[in-house]
């Protein structure tokens, strides 16, 4: 069994291998930390970044705050039951309802994604079916809204007279370490509407890709120029377009961003700073968490110096500590403890010599002072 597939037995859940550069290249996927992994010539593994994580470093607090608000406003109010236009909620079932509504934003997200991934795989799954790389095609999915998307997609690939290449395709970026997936290859003519192509072209190389979310976000300009120039890296062809098309859930309209050329090199020019920075915050967060780690030991360290310090001053008065040896209290009992067993194992010692003083009264016995005797037999008369 190689190391590869030593630590794919040990680390399970990473995807097939991805060969790219005609074999040379080898790289697995893991789902569940949303990284790739470079297979190199000695079997180790090596993270690769991804596309859609180094997209994720641009802010889109400005749209999705103000959204998340209209989700939580939105689940809040109907949640209340209003009657005759008003209603009545004390101060805890108003704060309860409040706090349930927070979440609001969340599920939102799920439902959406839930709702997008059946559209993207009922969409790829008849690409392969175009392309026979599949012999039968399922029914599309049976929530209306995935029903909608399906509709706008091959709204689409019929109003431009798409030839599809491949889908779901994986490219790689020797040059720059990163890697990621395209939704469609195709060939590409514009259509008829002049508000979608404003000119006339024919057999376009082209990337596309599907977006089901409400509006069009510029990380994905970003996106699909890093896909274009990872597989012209590889490929050595020339990539002419790119399309960016949102699906519509409701009305099965397709809403495109027909990205040109000049576009494309400023997202790539983008993506290149978004990959810097990335790689930059990461090693940031790799030095804070070192830092963090170190000055958790060192408060640990001086908690326990503290401690040691602590059974030093609590038992030094009843003899019993000697360098790392433990007292007999252990720390766990108060100070009486430890005195009141130091008193009786002294009191006990003595009686052995009296007894052996007795036994043999030609050896010299050494004896407990006096008056350290009357102050254990205090001790002991006060427990």
């Amino acid at each position: 069994m190689s190391e590869v597939d030593q630590f794919i037995k040990k680390f399970s859940g990473l995807t097939e291998e991805y060969t790219f550069y005609d074999g040379s290249v080898v790289l697995r996927y893991d789902p569940k930390d949303h990284v790739y992994l470079l297979i190199k010539p000695d079997g180790t593994l090596e993270r690769q970044e991804g596309v859609t994580n180094i997209c994720h470093i641009l802010d889109k607090s400005v749209v999705l705050i103000p959204w998340a608000c209209k989700m939580m406003a939105q689940k809040l109010i109907a949640s209340i039951q209003f009657t005759d236009g008003s209603a009545e909620l004390n101060y805890d079932s108003f704060t309860k309802l409040v706090n349930l509504s927070k979440s609001a934003h969340k599920d939102k997200l799920e439902d959406a994604g839930e709702v997008g991934h059946s559209a993207h795989a009922w969409i790829e799954k008849y690409i392969k079916w175009v392309l026979n790389e599949t012999h039968t095609l399922d029914l599309m999915p049976f929530d209306d809204r995935a029903q909608n998307a399906c509709l706008a997609a091959l709204n689409w690939m019929e109003s431009h007279n798409v030839r599809w290449i491949g889908t779901e395709r994986k490219v790689y970026s020797r040059k720059y370490k990163y890697a990621g997936t395209m939704d469609g290859l195709c060939l590409v003519d514009a259509c008829e509407n002049p508000n979608c192509c404003k000119y006339h072209f024919k057999n376009r190389l082209t990337i596309s890709d599907w977006k089901t979310s409400n509006q069009l976000y510029i990380e994905f300009i970003l996106q699909t120029a890093a896909y274009k120039s990872a597989y012209e890296e590889e490929t050595g062809q020339h990539v002419e377009d790119i399309w960016i098309i949102r699906l519509g859930k409701e009305d099965a309209q397709f809403d495109p961003w027909h990205v040109n050329l000049d576009l494309a090199s400023k997202g790539w020019n983008a993506f290149l700073k978004a990959l810097d920075l990335k790689r930059d915050m990461d090693e940031v967060e790799e030095g804070v968490d070192l830092m963090k780690s170190e000055q958790r030991e060192l408060k640990k360290a001086e908690k326990a110096a503290q401690k040691e310090e602590d059974l030093k001053i609590r038992c030094k008065s009843a003899g019993k500590y000697k360098g790392k040896r433990k007292p007999a209290c252990n720390g766990g009992h108060p100070c009486e403890t430890c005195l009141k067993k130091y008193a009786e194992e002294q009191v006990a010692k003595e009686q052995r010599l009296l007894q052996l003083a007795e036994t043999k009264p030609a050896k010299k016995v050494k004896k407990l002072p006096h008056e350290l005797l009357e102050n254990l037999q205090k001790v002991l008369d006060k427990t």
